[in-house]
């Protein structure tokens, strides 16, 4: 069961930046399939890249002037999650810990990603592609100041039933 609380203490880990919730930013899938996987996901990671490669989506996000490509194989899900925590000025960011698949999923995919982005996926849209910087192992941040409360309570409301 997933468990939502606020954490007070100082967070040291990657922010990963939510730019939307749901449609502006598109995907052109290019024939692509998701993994295979007709269910509906809330949150996502995959690998990411600036150049093309075959059998993967183009997005409309850009890093550089290129857009990122986005490979059809989703390695993080929210079913993956063991816990979500409220952190930050009013809990608006997120610590996100993984449970074991999870966090070996997340260790290979930034490992592998090291110096190229990794796509965040918010209900079936690309939203953000940062760049890894370092590996990482179980827990990540995500943040999306821009949203309004109502938007940012519903997303972590929605991504904490869909993990329980």
């Amino acid at each position: 069961m997933t468990r939502i609380s606020d954490r007070s203490k100082a967070v040291t880990r990657i922010l990963i930046p939510l730019l939307l919730l749901s449609g502006t930013a598109g995907c052109q899938t290019d024939g692509a399939r998701h993994d295979g996987d007709d269910g509906h996901h809330i949150l996502e990671l995959r690998a990411g890249d600036v150049m093309e490669i075959q059998g993967w989506s183009r997005t409309s996000l850009v890093i550089g002037g290129n857009h990122v490509w986005m490979s059809p194989e989703i390695t993080v899900d929210e079913g993956m999650i063991a816990e979500v925590e409220r952190t930050g000025a009013e809990g608006r960011s997120l610590v996100v810990t993984l449970d074991a698949n999870g966090s070996e999923n997340l260790r290979r995919l930034s490992t592998a990603q090291l110096s190229r982005p990794i796509v965040v996926v918010v209900d079936d849209q690309p939203s953000s592609a940062p760049i890894m910087m370092s590996p990482l192992e179980t827990e990540f941040l995500l943040s999306a100041d821009h949203l309004t409360d109502e938007e940012w309570n519903d997303f972590v409301h929605r991504l904490s039933e869909s993990t329980e």
